[in-house]
């Protein structure tokens, strides 16, 4: 390896951390301002002027933005009340303190960048070779796991070598090949070209007889010693630039933690303990499965994925089967059974936090059917009450209402509403309940997100799609783009769908799910025009029995 940086991102962006401003090894690429002062020496005194005037301005600039940012910061946290206790450990916030550790910060956190220039370089795959070589690394390591006791020395031994190949070039080659040594008859002539490059063993040998107390260092470059870049300079605006993206990151990962709160602040008493239980029950199952995991195995898979999952034919082999998944047949079958057992199991969570009462009571489950239309936005006519997209608004006149009790949107018991209410689809709709029957306190009306009401499934907000007559059912909106099929399944791919679960209520009546209108024999062929216009969707609510 001729790059002494040994790594694969050397030469494209960042520097070598053991980089020399001295000697520099390599002419610095177009587009970069050399740090050497000697590089600046052919150039004419009035650019060199112009551009030490605009590296002046450019630094006025930083510095002015810099303390602006400082005393912004100072002011706010001083108008702020303080968030931690005073410490004896904990230097004082102090403006002229902030300033001088981030001036040092920007300067002395290039090797920390440079660092994870390298890891991102490695898993992104921008040097086949390098990464491959780190996978073969990372195979030995997980079958042989002491070898990680060898890793600091290892570590140390190639840092020495790295910088004994900066500071001593390596010039034997060019003199064992200028030698001119006795070859054997039997020895073949070698062209000019490959003399250059290839030294056989015979010349080793010959020329360090020859020359037994020579080490072929040729001329010594001083040693490299911490040189952090001045204000100003190309390399302190670039850890510049990593500290901001730095800043994002953490701001990206603070935000995608966030949604994850509301589950451990017992903000809902009963998910928070069924959480804890989990963990709990994970423990004591860990205590006695932990001694016969695989761990070279689970390290082996655990790394070898990393590397694959981040390969640039990854994501749209992975894109591509998630399509397949979708438009098949069995891919739509595999997504109903997992999207029924999710809302099993989201079921008895809601059915565990139920009280005593209830479940002595009985309870059963109210559903109603949420209808919608599509219309395209430019014949949308605000004037009218018509809405463009899918709204409740754009149903036709003397077709089913918003609200239906009845599956088929058709049946005569239709949403009786309380005196004094009217159905909006904007909030909770008012709904009577049988004689006996009143609602469970504090439940309220939510998504049958698992479908089993639905013979083809529902898509991820609930929702089975028809056309315009409200035939044709499909789990997803046909037609309409987005990577979906343009026709509804056929007949065939619901095979074996038929098989209908039953309701069993607390008093031993049984009634038999809703179900979608069946579809008409032999549907096979599909129009290529053939859009989805309507749709509908399942919402539930649980009712329990009076206590007289």
């Amino acid at each position: 390896m001729d790059d002494p940086s040994g790594s694969p991102t050397s030469g494209k962006g960042r520097a070598s951390l053991f980089s020399n401003s001295l000697f520099p090894s390599t002419s610095p690429k177009s587009g970069r301002r050399p740090s050497s002062p000697s590089a600046y020496s052919s150039s004419p005194p009035s650019d060199i002027s112009s551009s030490r005037s605009g590296e002046a301005g450019l630094f006025q600039q930083t510095s002015m933005a810099l303390q602006s940012f400082a005393i912004e910061s100072v002011l706010s946290a001083s108008a702020a009340p303080p968030r931690l206790p005073v410490a004896e450990n904990k230097v004082p916030l102090s403006l002229p303190t902030t300033t001088k550790n981030f001036r040092g910060f920007v300067q002395k956190s290039g090797p920390m960048f440079w660092f994870q220039d390298g890891v991102e370089a490695t898993l992104m795959w921008q040097d086949t070779s390098w990464t491959l070589m780190w996978m073969a690394i990372w195979a030995m390591v997980s079958i042989y796991p002491w070898l990680l006791l060898l890793a600091p020395s290892t570590i140390l031994s190639v840092i020495l070598v790295m910088t004994h190949r900066a500071r001593y070039q390596d010039t034997m080659t060019p003199n064992i090949v200028r030698m001119e040594v006795p070859k054997s008859p039997s020895s073949k002539a070698r062209s000019a070209d490959d003399k250059a490059l290839i030294a056989s063993p015979a010349e080793v040998l010959a020329y360090s007889t020859t020359f037994p107390t020579s080490t072929g260092e040729g001329f010594v470059q001083p040693p490299l010693v911490p040189n952090p870049p001045h204000e100003g300079t190309v390399k302190y605006y670039e850890n510049l630039r990593d500290i901001q993206n730095m800043m994002r990151m953490i701001i990206d990962g603070y935000d995608l933690l966030a949604p994850t709160v509301p589950y451990l602040n017992w903000s809902s008493y009963s998910r928070s303990l069924h959480i804890l239980q989990l963990a709990l029950l994970t423990n004591v199952l860990l205590f006695f499965i932990a001694p016969y995991l695989p761990y070279r195995a689970v390290m082996f898979l655990a790394g070898e994925g990393a590397f694959i999952l981040n390969h640039p034919w990854t994501k749209p082999a992975l894109e591509g089967l998630a399509k397949r998944i979708h438009t098949s047949r069995e891919g739509r079958k595999l997504i109903k059974i997992a999207k029924e057992g999710g809302h099993k199991v989201r079921e008895w969570i809601e059915q565990d936090r139920l009280d005593d009462h209830v479940w002595e009571r009985g309870w059963r489950n109210v559903e109603m059917f949420e209808n919608e239309r599509f219309l395209p936005s430019k014949r949308a006519a605000s004037s009218s009450g018509v809405v463009g997209g899918w709204s409740a608004h754009n149903l036709r006149m003397g077709e089913r209402m918003p609200w239906t009790k009845g599956p088929d949107g058709w049946s005569s018991d239709q949403v009786e509403v309380l005196p004094g209410h009217k159905i909006d689809i904007s909030r909770q709709v008012a709904m009577k309940l049988e004689p006996g029957w009143e609602w469970v306190p504090g439940d309220e009306w939510r998504i049958d997100w698992g479908g089993s009401w639905s013979a083809v499934g529902v898509d991820d907000e609930g929702y089975v799609y028809t056309d315009s007559s409200w035939q044709k059912p499909a789990s997803y909106a046909y037609g309409h783009g987005g990577g979906v099929p343009d026709y509804p399944p056929s007949i065939f791919d619901m095979e074996g769908d038929g098989d209908q679960d039953t309701l069993v209520d607390d008093d031993g009546e049984s009634d038999v799910r809703s179900t979608l209108p069946p579809l008409s024999t032999g549907v096979i062929d599909h129009d290529p025009k053939m859009r989805a216009e309507t749709r509908r969707r399942r919402w539930l609510r649980r009712a329990v029995r009076t206590s007289a």
